[in-house]
């Protein structure tokens, strides 16, 4: 277990509950304006830490489409918000890499801890889709989006080509709707057993009185997620068996371990390393697997040595195409280790919160069951991939 103590750590993590979007009824929290998301998680890991606001450097903050009222750089308006704790020698930056936007604050907010290890920086993420649809509100794609052909035209026109790129990927690692739908049931069901045993109470910010994520399907049962139809037709990718479309923010507090230490403050997790990549756009969800690759390499770790593995569930068939290409390369992965309290497809994918979700969830988790070794992973929108590697620092052999 590495000792350096400029090593980048992750001090607390929070999140808001995962509600489902507004459509034909209004979302839990629909009308919540994002940087009000934002805000709360901030103020608590303050309050939890016990920090000297002044210390923080910097809020980083993942969002997709940061327009409207996602815009105006939202990271520099949680630090000026009437009710941040935050001063305004807080500075602020948003940023997109769609899906991973959120991951890809964890990681510039290490970068930053390693060139100045005396602070702490809050890596953030947020997104309001029931008041920013998928894309914005003035999708333009360049025409010239595709060098390779193997885009359809429906993304110049919608988001239909995500589901699309889900359905190729089933096609191509032969994977069946009923193993889709086996898989979507057993998410419901472990974010239902997670939420009942309170495993995720201390990860999740009461937001207008709702402290869980409401989008669990406990009931879920096969026959139920048959009778739904497929997104693209004669497809096997449908609404039970894919990422659920939903509101959120996650927020987590990172500096180096020295200055942790110096100021009495918790260490949570170690950041390892982190892996991106892209890949073909047409076979989107597979980006985690060259992501995990360079990942574990920079690491210096085997695929054997991770004990759990958190992987956004964009959908069924991009999970269950990762697992199968992992193993045709030698890197085969127990079920058992993913996702163990369930994932996006029961809890929701609020594209700009979702990395570093899946990044502090993971670290709790690592705590929680006494493992070294986590990964976080997910696919990226156009064709890319990343992976963080996390270390628990407090793991005790069992004898």
């Amino acid at each position: 277990m590495s000792t350096d103590p400029n090593h980048v750590v992750i001090i607390d993590y929070l999140r808001t509950p995962f509600a489902k979007a507004s459509g034909k009824v209004p979302g839990r929290l629909g009308d919540v304006a994002p940087v009000d998301l934002l805000v709360p998680l901030i103020n608590g890991l303050i309050d939890r830490t016990g920090i000297d606001p002044s210390k923080v450097k910097k809020v980083l903050t993942g969002c997709v489409a940061p327009e409207s009222v996602q815009g105006m750089n939202i990271a520099r308006e949680a630090v000026m918000h009437a009710d941040s704790k935050l001063p305004d020698s807080v500075a602020g930056t948003t940023l997109d890499m769609f899906c991973a936007s959120s991951m890809d604050a964890i990681a510039m907010a290490a970068g930053r801890v390693k060139m100045n290890p005396n602070g702490v920086y809050i890596a953030s993420g947020v997104q309001s889709m029931s008041q920013v649809p998928m894309g914005g509100h003035n999708f333009m794609p360049h025409p010239k989006l595709d060098r390779t052909n193997s885009i359809p035209n429906e993304y110049l026109k919608n988001y239909h080509f995500m589901p699309a790129t889900a359905e190729n990927l089933a096609r191509r690692g032969s994977i069946s709707r009923e193993a889709q739908d086996a898989f979507a049931m057993r998410s419901n069901q472990r974010l239902a057993a997670a939420t009942k045993a309170g495993r995720l109470k201390d990860e999740i910010q009461p937001i207008k009185g709702l402290d869980y994520d409401d989008g669990v399907r406990e009931d879920t049962n096969m026959e139920g997620l048959a009778k739904l139809k497929p997104i693209n037709k004669d497809g096997t990718i449908t609404a039970g068996n894919s990422s659920q479309i939903t509101d959120g923010a996650s927020a987590v507090m990172v500096s180096s371990e020295a200055f942790a230490r110096e100021n009495s403050l918790p260490v949570l997790a170690r950041v390892l390393a982190v892996g991106e990549a892209g890949c073909e756009p047409h076979l989107m969800g597979r980006g985690p697997v060259p992501a995990s690759i360079e990942a574990l390499e920079l690491a210096g770790l085997k695929m054997e040595d991770i004990d759990i593995i958190e992987i956004n569930e964009a959908f069924a068939a991009q999970v269950l195409s990762c697992m199968k290409e992992w193993e045709e390369l030698g890197m085969p992965v127990n079920p058992d280790k993913i996702n163990v309290n369930g994932g996006a497809i029961a809890m929701g994918h609020p594209l700009g919160a979702s990395g570093a979700r899946i990044t502090g969830t993971l670290a709790r988790e690592l705590q929680r069951a006494n493992k070294r070794y986590g990964m976080a992973t997910l696919c990226v929108g156009s064709g890319q991939g990343m992976a963080i590697i996390l270390e628990n620092p407090n793991f005790t052999p069992e004898l």
